[in-house]
């Protein structure tokens, strides 16, 4: 459930700037939270008995390793678990791997994912990520994973034979890049991957919402890439506690429609009127993620829908 899982951006900074990034993130960026309101936001996040699951994303999470430490340590007292992302660059030093393991141990991390590919091997080496998931055998209740963007130009096949036996028993999602952040500009859209399309009906579902609370400093009803890209946000407010951000996310007429009949409601709008070319609506797509970053970019294209939402609210929803 969205209410029981919580995730922060921390940082936009990074030791890499891949060419598929979402947040385009790299060395010199700067956009970041401030870090006692990160640390107001943990704290309420520890002490709120709703949440079960506390995650850290950035940028790279680890560069500013003493802060995240922190933030552990704070949520240590509350039993919660404690989720993190890294590209793993730190996998290069075997007393670091030794150390950050000891302490994910004490500081009730459950879950471990690492970013690593063809697009974040000219910054990170794979025998950098070796050595973590090796290592990680010692600490079997930190369950490590290992995600990797891939277009049709770069399956990063060879980056698994190069880990060799130091993924067996690890959890390894590949996943199709969605044109979002970098991407954009950076990555041939003939490479990535397309499975579905506007007749398909069955893929326009919205696969569910996590609470995010984004380096931007706005908060997101999920954690895809494509979110930071639109204008929906469930903030109203700069000191807005928790609960009043869930009941933005319940309350939310956009998001209850997404929810209940999915994305086809909208699409079937645009082809009624003929916006799908105005709207800039991909037909064929790796994701549905992708439509939504499309069909919700900006203010106006929110604003083209509010007439038929007040006619949705005023025929289905009882007051």
């Amino acid at each position: 459930m969205y209410d029981k899982t919580v995730a922060i951006n921390l940082d936009s900074k990074c030791n890499a700037s891949c060419d598929h990034c979402c947040f385009a993130c790299s060395p010199t960026s700067t956009m970041r939270m401030q870090k006692e309101y990160i640390r107001e936001l943990v704290n309420e996040f520890a002490i709120n008995k709703t949440i079960h699951v506390i995650s850290f994303t950035g940028g790279e999470i680890f560069l500013d390793y003493p802060f995240l430490k922190e933030l552990m340590e704070i949520i240590k007292p509350y039993k919660k678990q404690v989720t993190l992302i890294s590209n793993g660059f730190w996998g290069i030093s075997k007393n670091k791997v030794q150390e950050y393991f000891k302490d994910m141990s004490l500081l009730n991390v459950v879950a471990l994912t690492i970013s690593h590919d063809e697009y974040h091997a000219p910054f990170v080496k794979t025998s950098s990520i070796k050595r973590i998931l090796n290592y990680s055998r010692k600490y079997p209740d930190i369950k490590v994973s290992l995600n990797m963007a891939v277009t049709k130009d770069k399956m990063s096949n060879y980056i698994l034979e190069e880990l060799d036996d130091s993924i067996l028993g690890v959890k390894i999602t590949k996943f199709p890049l969605i044109s979002v952040g970098a991407a954009k500009k950076r990555i041939d859209q003939k490479n990535i991957h397309k499975f579905y399309n506007l007749n398909d009906e069955n893929s326009l579902n919205c696969p569910g919402y996590d609470i995010v609370y984004h380096h931007d400093g706005e908060i997101y009803p999920c954690c895809s890439p494509a979110i930071f890209e639109t204008k929906i946000t469930l903030r109203e407010e700069n000191n807005q506690n928790y609960e009043r951000t869930v009941e933005m996310l319940n309350s939310n007429l956009l998001l209850f429609i997404i929810r209940k009949e999915g994305f086809k409601w909208f699409i079937d709008i645009l082809k009624d009127n003929n916006k799908i070319e105005e709207f800039e609506i991909p037909y064929e797509y790796s994701s549905i993620c992708g439509v939504c970053g499309s069909l919700f970019n900006t203010t106006e294209k929110i604003n083209y829908f509010y007439p038929y939402m007040e006619k949705y609210y005023y025929e289905n929803i009882t007051v």
